[in-house]
């Protein structure tokens, strides 16, 4: 006669229960583990790898080269503007070392018209006219074609503005869109380079516009109110 051990089977029973239990406990880790798996592989997805974001710099190498270029064509050749002046012992670091120097090359002084005999006077009166003349002359024909150039400069920069957009719109990821924001912000800046450049030339030609019809060939009247 077989003996079935009830006890024993119960314990099974209980043991089988327990494991079931401890399976499905097992089985909700991993869906909770997978499905934070899946929400960080979209946050990564979304962020993009930073080794592969590729935003072409729209324009940005001509808008600095054409900075460049007009730099070197702005800046004064004062030895040629105004020869009479020895710009070797003249020191050009500060905006009052400049100032000076343009007063020697472009005014007389009451004390330099006190001295000499009228022909070395009429000859000082005669370099200042040219060097004025040169200054004169250069600070506008580079003013008109500086405003040619700002002209220019407005239709790329609008070109730029369109196709950052564009860039912008396209981006599909955090780190493409925040290189669209790096590439705009450098645009701005070399776009105010330019601005600062129009905004200097425009000072110098409103300067010399002064220096013809306000400022006499002898200062002594501008030092004298300077002094006062």
């Amino acid at each position: 006669m077989t003996v079935i051990d009830i006890k024993g089977l119960t314990e099974a029973k209980l043991q089988l229960a327990e494991l079931k239990k401890q399976v499905e406990a097992a089985k909700e880790q991993l869906d909770t583990l997978k499905s934070v798996q899946d929400e960080v592989t979209k946050t990564m997805e979304s962020i993009g790898e930073v080794g592969n974001i590729s935003v072409p710099s729209v324009n940005f190498t001509k808008m600095s080269g054409q900075i460049m270029s007009d730099m070197n064509c702005l800046v004064p050749d004062y030895k040629s503007l105004m020869p009479n002046v020895n710009f070797d012992d003249v020191s050009l670091g500060s905006i009052c070392q400049r100032g000076d120097a343009y007063k020697k090359g472009l005014t007389l002084s009451t004390e330099e018209m006190r001295k000499g005999s009228w022909q070395e006077k009429s000859a000082k009166q005669k370099q200042v006219r040219a060097n004025r003349e040169r200054v004169i002359g250069k600070a506008t024909t580079k003013g008109m074609a500086h405003a040619d150039s700002a002209q220019e400069a407005a239709v790329e920069a609008l070109k730029a503005a369109q196709e950052y957009k564009s860039a912008g719109s396209s981006a599909q990821t955090v780190n493409a869109r925040l290189q669209v924001l790096i590439e705009v912000n450098v645009a701005q800046l070399a776009q105010q380079a330019q601005t600062n450049q129009l905004l200097a030339q425009l000072l110098k030609v409103q300067s010399a516009a002064t220096l013809n019809t306000h400022v006499g060939l002898e200062a002594g009247l501008v030092e004298g109110a300077a002094d006062e």
